[in-house]
């Protein structure tokens, strides 16, 4: 999978579990500061990422996902690592 439908299927999971419309989602919108997101909306925004995506994201990981350009990056490792066999 490449990084460009890597990040827009990432960008979508959130998107609708934040019932946000197209353009509103930002890379550096805090997702309870700005979107009102609640740690319910946030578990189920990172099983839906782990199903989706079939990746395994450690809970050490969840202070470095505050909005999406956080999770992008945390995702974007997680899969070059597995990609790698590591």
């Amino acid at each position: 999978m490449t990084l460009d439908v890597l990040q827009e299927k990432i960008r979508g999971i959130i998107s609708q579990e934040l019932e946000l419309e197209d353009g509103e989602l930002t890379a550096d919108g805090h997702f309870i500061d700005e979107y009102d997101a609640d740690s319910l909306s946030l578990i189920t925004i990172l099983a839906r990422i782990e199903k989706e995506l079939g990746i395994v994201v450690p809970q050490d990981e969840l202070p470095n996902m505050p909005n999406l350009q956080g999770v992008f990056d945390v995702v974007g490792t997680i899969n070059s690592r597995e990609s790698q066999g590591v």
